[in-house]
């Protein structure tokens, strides 16, 4: 992750000339943009900004972050009559031959509108921005399908003697923790996880962060990675998360091209497990864990045993190591389909049989809890030791704080900043008909 960081900031270094320690006069900012666009683009961009003989310009980049191959732009803009310490930042895509803004953002600065800068690069423009000594924020932004969303975000900030870095990926899920010391660049923490999303029911789920939520990565690989062939050996594809009143309910496919079951006792075989976990696993330097809670935590083991004989059927045994108890789910819950390339599960997992969940604090506020989804694939089920494991965290047996994430939103809500930019034009074309 500071690899990210110091490129993301050398390219902001670079972009910004040290003399322009003032802002560029909207003008100025003109004749620059004369070397890559004509005259029309350019007063698209004079409109959409404004107020021209109050704004300067501070930061800006050309680069496609909308995905089509067509240079979109972006700046930072500081209006002389802005009373605080506030930028403006306009997105530009290049919509049919016209440089459209399709996303406004602020960002506050402590001392100067430079600590704002933007950066195109992969597809996504980043926006850097301090929020205090040491502390920094970079959050990507991408234009596809009409909508403006936020994709990612990194942050470092300082505690104490030590720095920690954190990523979030808000399409695919994938988050860090990096905790080392500032001085001699010492790792003292690391988590890697997935963050799964799981929505109301009958609820409206914006392209964009929809899915599917994808393990497949070698990082994700924690146990025969020597035997694992790709994606198409292994994978996990969580293609579905809802819930309702009553139950958690997963979709996933699971891609396989050697299906394998159990025909010995000492044979292994492929199955899907899902681990649960009453708290929310992560950095705890404090311990707040054992100052708010007295009970002891929950810890809760779903094995999906699939069987690939007609008629397809599985099983999904339901433990929890606090009380002992073992469960079978219902076989109305639980639904396999299978294909030459792998397995599609569909289940239902009653709340009952999970973690305690506070649904009324669910109309609310976002409800995470700790989960790990652990595919066991077997290719040769007489050879045990060939045996490959792939997993949605870095999750270690017996350490329930390396778990990855099961994060419940409620109606209505979105995982990050989204700006669909047609729904405008929509509701006023409609407005026009009559309706």
């Amino acid at each position: 992750m500071k690899t990210i960081f110091t490129y993301i900031v050398s390219m902001l270094i670079s972009i910004v000339p040290i003399y322009a320690q003032s802002g560029s006069s909207l003008k100025d900012f003109e004749k620059k943009l004369s070397d890559y666009y004509d005259p029309e683009l350019i007063e698209d961009v004079v409109q959409a900004i404004g107020s021209t003989d109050q704004a300067k310009v501070w930061s800006w980049d050309i680069g496609d972050f909308s995905s089509d191959e067509h240079n979109d732009m972006a700046c930072v803009v500081r209006y002389s009559k802005e009373k605080n310490k506030q930028c403006s930042i306009f997105f530009f895509v290049d919509i049919n031959g016209s440089l459209i803004p399709t996303g406004t953002i602020t960002r506050d600065f402590v001392d100067s509108p430079l600590e704002v800068g933007v950066a195109i690069r992969d597809a996504s423009c980043f926006v850097t921005s301090k929020k205090e000594q040491f502390n920094w924020n970079i959050v990507g932004y991408r234009y596809r399908h009409g909508i403006f969303f936020e994709s990612d975000t990194f942050s470092t900030s300082r505690i104490g003697t030590q720095t920690m870095e954190t990523f979030s990926d808000h399409v695919q899920r994938r988050n860090n923790i990096h905790v080392f010391s500032t001085r001699n660049e010492e790792t003292a923490y690391y988590h890697h996880f997935h963050d799964i999303p799981v929505y109301k029911k009958g609820d409206i789920i914006m392209p964009c962060y929809a899915g599917p939520c994808i393990i497949d990565k070698a990082d994700d690989v924690v146990k025969g990675a020597f035997y694992w062939k790709g994606p198409s050996d292994a994978s996990i594809h969580l293609l579905e998360s809802l819930y309702d009143d009553t139950a958690l309910r997963l979709k996933l496919f699971i891609k396989d091209d050697t299906l394998s079951e159990q025909h010995c006792d000492s044979c292994i075989q492929d199955k899907v497990t899902i681990l649960l976990y009453d708290r929310i696993p992560g950095y705890d330097p404090e311990r707040m864990e054992k100052k708010q809670e007295k009970n002891a935590p929950g810890f809760y083991v779903l094995d999906i045993i699939p069987s690939f004989e007609q008629p397809f059927s599985s099983r999904a045994i339901f433990h929890e190591e606090r009380t002992g108890r073992t469960q079978l789910l219902s076989e109305e819950s639980l639904n396999l389909k299978v294909r030459n390339d792998g397995y599609f599960i569909d289940i239902v997992i009653p709340f009952s049989f999970m973690p305690e969940i506070d649904l009324t604090a669910l109309g609310k506020d976002i409800h995470s809890i700790g989960c790990t989804i652990v595919l066991t694939d077997s290719d040769n089920r007489f050879r045990p030791e060939e045996m490959t494991q792939i997993q949605s965290s870095d999750y270690e047996a017996g350490n329930p704080k390396s778990l990855g994430r099961l994060t419940f939103h409620p109606a209505g809500a979105q995982i990050g900043l989204i700006q669909p930019f047609f729904s405008k034009h929509l509701t006023e074309t409609l407005l026009q008909l009559g309706f």
